[in-house]
């Protein structure tokens, strides 16, 4: 839930942070775009863009990053 409130608020700080403790908690590439899908039907085109922060974090972080 956090993760997706950062990506609609655009924190990138936030952003970072929260994908590292939604790996750390075991979640999936899947599960986090998932959260994405939220995120962009909550705030629409501005929070489309910071996917690719999400994706850069989650390659970033290495866990499920393939």
């Amino acid at each position: 839930m956090t993760l997706g409130i950062s990506i609609a608020i655009r924190c990138d700080y936030c952003i970072a942070f929260h994908v590292a403790n939604c790996l750390k908690a075991g979640a999936t590439r899947e599960e986090i775009m998932e959260v994405c899908g939220v995120a962009i039907g909550m705030g629409g085109g501005p929070s489309y863009t910071y996917t690719a922060m999400v994706l850069d974090a989650v390659d970033a972080f290495g866990k499920d990053g393939k």
